[in-house]
Formats: C-alpha cells, sequence, structure tokens
C-alpha cells in the first residue's frame, strides 16, 4: 500500500495530502475504540477530570502575559484476557487576560492498545499521541510545561499495527507486521524577512517546519525458538516508505539480512548480524523568486515546485551491513548489549544497559545510531526497537505515566526525555542518541538524574539551493549537537501534600540556525494538595535563562495557581 501524493505543491495536492493525513488518523482512531470491550466484558477504569488554572509569565523580548486555562480530560486503563493498554486525552483552552497567547488551544492525548484477536495468531497494536513540540532546529528547549511561544507546533500522529506469529513445530517462528502511521502538524509559517535568507531559522522565514507525511513499514521474520538453543539464529526482511506533503518526499528504504547467536554460558551470549539495504529520498525542487532571491511561497506559506527542475536525491545509499556484540544477563535484573559494525555507509554503535536493584534503584543507559526523520520516530520501531517519543503533559492518574513538554511532576517515566532531544524538522539525519539515567524510589522521596547527548548529521537539510546555484552544498548546514543533565526530587509531604524540584542545564549547537550555540538553565518548583477526596490545589513557578552566543541573552518565567477535581 503506497499513498498518493500529487507531483506538484498547488492547492489541490495539498488539499488532497490534508485529506489522507486526516483519513489515516480517522483509521487509527476507529481501530483503538474498535478495540476497546464493552465494560461488560472487561475491566475498564475511567477517572475523567476538569481543572482550572491562572497563569502569568514574563520574560527578556516579552510583554507580560497573563491567562486564565481551562481544561479537561481522561484517562483510562484497560485489562481483560485480550485487550490490555491506556488511553489518556486532555485538551486545555487559554483564555488570554493580557499580552499576546500564541497558542490558545493545546491538546494532549497518549494511547496504546494491544488486543490479541485470535489467540497465538493474530495480534493488533494501535497508538498515538498529540503534544507540543519546537518548531525550529534549535535542539532540547525549555522544560517548563507552562512555555509559551511561537517556536511550538500542535502535533497530532497515530498508527496501527496488525502482526501474525506463527510457531512452526518446535523448529522456529515466523512473525510478519504492518506498520501504518500518520503525523499530523498544525504549524503555520511565518513569512520571509530578509533577502537571501537560506538558513532554517525561524527569523529567516523559511524555517524547518514539520508538514503531515503518511509512513508505512512491513517485515516479515523467521527465528529459531530460542528455548535452551546454544545456536539461535533469525532472517528479516524490512521495507519503510514515507511520504511527505512538503515538497512531495518520499523516503524509501529496504532491507534483508540474518542475525546468528552463540550462547557461551548461561550468562553470556554472543551475537553478529549483517545484511544489504537500499535507501533513497528524493523531493521536488523550491521555486525561487527571481527578484529577492527567496522562495516563492504560497499564500499558506508553503514551499512551490519550480516546474523546470528536476527532482532532487537527497539521499541515496545502498550496500552492506554489520554488527557483531554480546549480550550479558547475570540476573533477571541486569542486561547488557553492545555491538559495534557498519550501516549507513559509515560505522555504527548500538549500546544498552538496565539495572534495578532491590533497593528501588534503577539504571537504565542506551546509545544507538540510526538513520531517521521526526516523523518515523513518532510513529515507527527503530532499528526493531520500540520508541516512545515524548508522552504529554498532564497529571499521572490511574498509575499511567504522562510526560509534559519537558517534565511532568508526577510521572517517573524518565524515557520521554530520551524524545525531547529532536526538534521538528522534515530532514532526514543521522542521529547519535545517548542517555544516562540513575532513579531511586523510596517510601517519601523520589529522586532522579538523566545525562543526555544528541547529534544530528543531516543527509539532506531540504535541498535548499540559491536561484543562481544547483545547490548549496552539504557543509554549510553541519550537525546540530545537543548534552546536557536535567535532575528531578519529589517529597511526599504527608498524605495530603507533594513538593517537587526540576533542574535543567543544557548546551545547544544549532546547525540549521545560523550555527548559533546556546546555552540554557532551568529551575522549577511545584506544590500540590488534596483538599478533599476529589480537589486538589496546585502551584507552581519556573525560571530559565538563556546564554545565546553571538545574540543577547534572555530570560523567562512562569508562575501558577490551579485546582483539579477528578470525577
Amino acid at each position: 500500500m503506497e499513498a498518493d501524493v500529487g507531483v506538484t505543491m498547488n492547492g489541490g495536492s495539498r488539499e488532497t495530502g490534508h485529506c489522507r493525513t486526516l483519513a489515516a488518523t480517522g483509521v487509527v482512531v476507529s481501530m483503538l475504540t474498535a478495540m476497546v470491550p464493552s465494560s461488560a466484558y472487561a475491566d475498564v477504569e475511567v477517572n475523567p477530570f476538569v481543572s482550572l488554572r491562572q497563569v502569568v509569565a514574563d520574560g527578556t523580548r516579552r510583554e507580560g502575559r497573563g491567562w486564565l486555562e481551562a481544561g479537561a480530560g481522561f484517562a483510562a486503563l484497560l485489562d481483560t484476557n485480550r485487550v490490555d493498554g491506556n488511553i489518556s486525552y486532555r485538551y486545555n483552552r487559554r483564555i488570554s487576560e493580557f499580552g499576546d497567547i500564541k497558542s490558545r488551544n493545546r491538546h494532549n492525548a497518549n494511547a496504546n492498545v494491544r488486543a490479541e484477536l485470535i489467540d497465538d495468531f493474530l495480534m493488533l497494536n494501535a497508538g498515538g499521541t498529540a503534544s507540543q513540540y519546537t518548531t525550529d532546529a534549535r535542539g532540547f528547549n525549555a522544560t517548563n510545561p507552562d512555555d509559551e511561544s511561537s517556536n511550538q507546533t500542535q502535533i497530532f500522529s497515530g498508527y496501527v499495527e496488525p502482526s501474525v506469529l506463527q510457531r512452526i513445530g518446535d523448529f522456529a517462528t515466523f512473525q510478519s507486521r504492518y506498520r501504518l502511521g500518520a503525523v499530523s502538524a498544525d504549524s503555520p509559517r511565518e513569512g520571509l524577512t530578509s533577502p537571501g535568507s537560506i538558513g532554517l531559522d525561524p527569523s529567516d522565514g523559511i524555517g524547518s517546519r514539520l508538514s503531515d507525511s503518511i509512513t508505512q513499514t512491513a517485515s516479515a521474520t523467521l527465528a529459531s525458538t530460542r528455548a535452551t538453543n546454544t545456536i539461535n539464529w533469525s532472517l528479516t526482511a524490512q521495507g519503510t516508505h514515507e511520504d511527505v506533503d512538503q515538497l512531495n518526499q518520499k523516503y524509501r528504504g529496504y532491507s534483508a539480512g540474518g542475525e546468528l547467536s552463540f550462547r557461551v554460558s548461561r550468562k553470556l551470549e554472543l551475537i553478529g548480524s549483517g545484511g544489504y539495504e537500499d535507501i533513497e529520498n528524493t523531493q521536488d525542487s523550491i521555486l525561487f523568486d527571481e527578484e529577492t532571491g527567496l522562495p516563492d511561497l504560497d499564500e499558506n506559506g508553503h514551499f512551490q515546485i519550480d516546474p523546470e527542475m528536476p527532482r532532487r536525491t537527497a539521499y541515496d545509499f545502498s550496500g552492506a551491513y554489520w554488527n557483531a556484540g554480546f549480550r550479558y544477563t547475570p540476573s533477571r535484573r541486569t542486561s547488557f548489549e553492545f555491538r559495534a559494525g557498519e550501516r549507513y555507509g559509515s560505522a555504527n554503535f548500538f549500546l544498552d544497559f538496565n539495572h534495578r536493584s532491590r533497593g528501588g534503584m534503577s539504571v537504565r543507559a542506551n546509545f544507538q545510531q540510526t538513520l531517521n526523520s521526526f516523523s518515523r520516530l513518532l510513529t515507527l520501531y527503530e532499528n526493531g526497537i520500540p520508541v516512545g517519543m515524548t508522552r504529554v503533559g498532564g497529571t499521572s492518574q490511574l498509575g499511567v505515566p504522562l510526560c509534559a513538554f519537558g517534565i511532568d511532576p508526577a510521572s517517573e517515566d524518565e524515557s520521554c526525555m530520551f524524545g525531547l532531544t529532536q526538534s521538528l524538522t522534515p530532514a532526514t539525519f543521522k542521529s547519535d542518541r545517548g542517555l544516562l539515567t540513575v532513579s531511586r524510589a523510596l517510601e517519601a522521596l523520589t529522586w532522579s538524574a538523566t545525562v543526555f547527548y544528541d547529534k544530528r548529521r543531516y543527509v539532506d537539510s531540504q535541498q535548499l539551493q540559491a536561484p543562481t546555484e544547483a545547490e548549496l552544498p552539504a557543509s554549510v548546514f553541519g550537525d546540530d549537537e545537543t548534552f546536557g543533565v536535567r535532575g528531578r526530587v519529589a517529597f511526599r509531604l504527608g498524605e495530603l501534600q507533594s513538593l517537587g524540584f526540576d533542574t535543567l542545564l543544557a548546551r545547544n549547537s544549532y546547525a540549521l540556525s545560523s550555527g548559533r550555540k546556546d546555552t540554557q538553565f532551568t529551575i522549577g518548583t511545584q506544590y500540590s494538595r488534596r483538599l478533599s477526596r476529589h480537589l486538589t490545589g496546585n502551584a507552581s513557578l519556573y525560571g530559565t535563562h538563556r546564554i545565546s552566543e553571538n545574540r543577547e541573552d534572555s530570560s523567562s518565567a512562569t508562575a501558577s495557581v490551579g485546582v483539579r477535581y477528578n470525577f
């Protein structure tokens, strides 16, 4: 199944692409609805709520702003013989009181549902997310959940995935899956401001706004039945298609290979894999205005296609890949895997470590190198490993971990931190991402510390070309790099009160944003108190200071107070 995209970005083709994305998103929603069983046959727990908050904000180069925020939503847990999962949704309406409010409506949602349609054979997974993301290429931005700026975009994404699992006697297991994912971005583009601007910073006017897209992937695997085998093997074939509305971008990736492992002992296993891959990423050429030298945008702020220029090949690679390493599992509480090899035409490394002690201490370390885009990160598996991008904002209910745009005071799920080092860009990039998280949960105290690293090496950068040049050299854009540390401490002050503190120190290098380098420091605190069985009061205070090379430093602060009623 391959979605159709018009060969030109006229109004009709954009409308077709938008309808296509909405249709695919509708399929995901319908599948989720169909998978939810009736309460007569399921253990379904639903907790709706409403909230009201007063927020004020101020900062450098910004006038004071204030708004009343009204919200409503729910969180649900599903647990039956055939279906399990969680669904949460929250809508906030910001009512301006003074100052300029950029984002008045915010949708935050997270859904992951798994259903067994036929015992031990046919499974169906579906899910989706809605959240706010950074729209420029400036890496990891503030952890302030009340951040309110023009650099944010509302993103909706969803996927549906049927899969088949069949045992072939005691010899092997066959598994196949198909995943359809859709991403829709509500991101109005700013106008062009300075002649000759070609960078991707919003001040340059082009920006790196994400466009609607459809992504599909299919895979088939035949693997030996592991049990206590000394030697195990697997054969895998996979294909990925991504169709992006902006510039009719198309990504095609195919791979086939195998893996062989040798169990040295109960704790140690040697691993080796290899195969062949073929990847191509193409897009149409941008139409430039001959007088201004700037891209000619349509009434909706989208690039227009130059009918006299051919399609551009942003990335084209085919060749063998391989890796070798080991998996060490000294106990059920500890696992370590390391692989090194070559993929995408360069050296490639993978590391994953997990440890959880009996005393509540948890350590997680992960490093991986992939070829990806923001849309594929949201909707697909990454190298066969499920990747949970930014979880949505809100307060944890019924044990469902939610993660705000940066942090969630009630969340113990640090995995959201990993995805936040990606800002919106329609470009394909080689990503080197590392994460180390240490956390401890005690009776009245929970703390965590996270060190993160992310480097993106762009392979297309939208192929922006000047009118007098065939195309700009890739060296113009270079690499984005982000690294830093985040800490969190939460106290439970008796049965009615809780207090939390957050801090973040990040260093960001913005290759797509005029080569800028920023250092950001954010600190925040949150307080909540249960006022009655259903009513909770809350307050928060955040401050951020950003030191920018070649630009004026800036600061911002927000404060809020509110109530929340759980039905």
